[in-house]
């Protein structure tokens, strides 16, 4: 007879008034083997015993009602609970309360239909500290099929499952906000389009974000601030989003943002809510800074039915609502073709000087009293195989907004530095400067200084033939460095000119701190200059400011003889315009420079 031990487990010994009548000689043999065979099964219910018991694997085994009668030892070791503890309870004693619902449901439902059920629990220790296990519960069934018992196998996951966490925040997570990253945007995006495509479900728009002005807290108090605020931007946007909604962070100070149920005001609610919670000062080392945000939407599928396309035209969208400095701007057809443009316009421009697209013009400039050619302003063109003639008021803004100012205008210093020692070697010498305009992203580079030097050392140019132009903008964007860097360039001996003088906010200490020695006037100044008054008293108070600070002025875009006359009427000491000179190739500059005295 087989019965249950006090360690839950069925012991086949005899009891005394079980074993055979050995004394009976006639049965003698059959109750000796019958003996043996007992035996024999008892060392074999031992053998399997002490496999089970001893198992790498837990082991629980529960009765038809899931009552547990009995567990091995791994399961007590990973448990932290003995047999005594759980014997005759049900294993939901093991519940911590983070396993999914719908994986009970799934079990239940598996094991009532008689199969084999496998899955993932997260229990609790006896301590309770959580762990994690995988679970095969097979159905121990009678000669009728019916379930009797329930075998369950378990392995404790917990390292591996922290193991694939580590790995899945590597590869999906923010390492600096925590938020989801590109890589997981990306995936989720994709399985609501194939959603959307299988059951036709409601359509979802993709928000992408971009903060204003902390680009001036990372000039201004460091990369770390930066770090700072944007993860303080991100727990603000956290807050603001919907349960259901994804907010991931793709790079720098760009965020996006998949609102699953879009409606015809929601996604510009969400935009709204977004800003608002930016509106409360950044504090950073005692000091207040306040962020704002440009975003931008786009709508599945009316807007795109591809991840590409969504993410573009969100992008796009952005743009536009920067552009307008307004806060949100949701995706029109129109605006895709300006912005698909650009990004051409931004790509080509990547390989335009190793492809020799790039060439320089030459603008002369002239003595306002006696028309003597005395320098000139080195312009740059491009000329593109498919766009054409790309302009500069198109591609200059598209190069700093891609960042690419800064090798394009070293490239710019190399051709002028060449260009000015051929005409030496011509025989031609410019008797004024050529001048080079210079892009904020090329005085604000750490490298600017130093290569500038060493280009005109390489090439045999002097300083004194070469003069700087930068706009009031470039001076005035982070006046201390630039006016540093400035004047370190004066003393090498360039000349420094401030163009486009009276469209922006120039201190004339700064002028003065740099030892700017020109300024140029605007043509916007001297379009109207005979028929405008204003205009008139402007220029001819430049001139005077100018003068009374020991800098010459030079007038740009001077087309009319009148307009010549006035500038000649107030002492303006030179001009550049269609008047004198169209734009020359460098060879048609050199035949205006040999027409010179002294250049015969």
């Amino acid at each position: 007879m087989i019965k249950m031990n006090a360690k839950g487990w069925k012991d086949n010994t005899l009891t005394a008034h079980e074993q055979p009548n050995v004394g009976d000689g006639l049965h003698k043999n059959t109750s000796t083997r019958l003996i043996n065979k007992l035996k024999d099964l008892q060392k074999k219910t031992d053998f399997f015993y002490a496999i089970v018991h001893q198992s790498a694997n837990a082991v629980v085994i529960t009765d038809s009602q899931r009552n547990i009668l009995y567990v091995n030892k791994k399961f007590e070791e990973i448990s932290g609970y003995t047999l005594s503890d759980v014997l005759g309870k049900n294993p939901r004693v093991l519940q911590s309360g983070k396993t999914p619902e719908n994986t009970y449901q799934q079990m239940n439902e598996t094991l009532a239909k008689g199969n084999e059920w496998k899955g993932e629990f997260t229990n609790a220790h006896k301590d309770g500290h959580e762990y994690t296990e995988e679970a095969v519960i097979t159905p121990i069934k009678d000669e009728k099929g019916k379930a009797v018992y329930y075998l369950a196998e378990k392995v404790d996951i917990t390292a591996l499952k922290l193991a694939q966490n580590k790995i899945h925040a590597l590869a999906y997570l923010d390492s600096l906000t925590g938020l989801p990253n590109r890589m997981y945007f990306v995936e989720e995006l994709k399985k609501l389009i194939n959603e959307f495509v299988s059951k036709r479900r409601q359509s979802f728009s993709v928000l992408f974000a971009d903060l204003n002005r902390f680009k001036e807290i990372n000039d201004t108090r460091g990369h770390l601030s930066g770090d700072i605020v944007l993860k303080e931007v991100a727990s603000r946007f956290t807050e603001a989003v919907n349960n259901g909604d994804i907010l991931a962070r793709i790079g720098g100070d760009e965020f996006v943002f998949l609102h699953r149920h879009t409606s015809e005001t929601s996604a510009s609610e969400l935009a709204e809510r977004l800003s608002g919670n930016l509106q409360a000062p950044f504090f950073i080392d005692g000091h207040e800074h306040n962020i704002g945000v440009s975003i931008g939407s786009a709508t599945y599928p009316a807007d795109g039915d591809s991840v590409e396309q969504l993410l573009q035209c969100a992008d796009i969208a952005m743009y536009h609502a920067k552009a307008l400095k307004s806060l949100y701007s949701a995706y029109q057809s129109e605006m895709g073709t300006k912005r698909h443009r650009e990004w051409n316009i931004a790509r080509k421009l990547e390989k335009a000087a190793d492809k020799n697209q790039f060439y320089l013009m030459y603008q002369p400039k002239v003595d306002v009293k006696t028309g003597r050619l005395i320098g000139a302003e080195a312009l740059l063109r491009w000329q593109n195989p498919e766009l054409g003639e790309v302009f500069p008021a198109e591609f200059i803004p598209v190069a700093e907004q891609s960042g690419q100012m800064f090798a394009i205008g070293q490239w710019v210093i190399r051709q002028v530095c060449c260009q000015l020692k051929q005409w030496e070697l011509g025989g031609l010498r410019l008797a004024g400067r050529l001048a080079i305009n210079l892009s904020i992203q090329q005085v604000e580079h750490p490298d600017f200084y130093d290569q500038l030097v060493a280009i005109i050392e390489s090439a045999g140019v002097s300083p004194s033939q070469i003069e700087l132009e930068v706009t009031e903008s470039v001076l005035m964007t982070h006046p201390e460095s630039t006016s540093e860097t400035l004047t370190s360039l004066t003393k090498l001996g360039f000349t420094i000119a401030i163009d486009d003088f009276g469209t922006g906010y120039s201190s004339l200490a700064y002028l003065k701190k740099i030892q700017a020695s020109i300024l140029k006037i605007d043509k916007s100044f001297i379009k109207n200059i005979t028929i405008n008054a204003d205009d008139k008293t402007i220029v001819k108070s430049v001139v005077e400011m100018a003068h009374n600070l020991g800098l010459r002025v030079v007038a740009e875009g001077v087309e009319h003889q009148s307009q010549a006359d006035y500038l000649s009427l107030v002492e303006c000491d030179m001009a550049q315009g269609f008047l004198y000179s169209y734009p020359l190739t460098a060879k048609g500059f050199a035949l205006m420079l040999n027409t010179q005295v002294g250049n015969k």
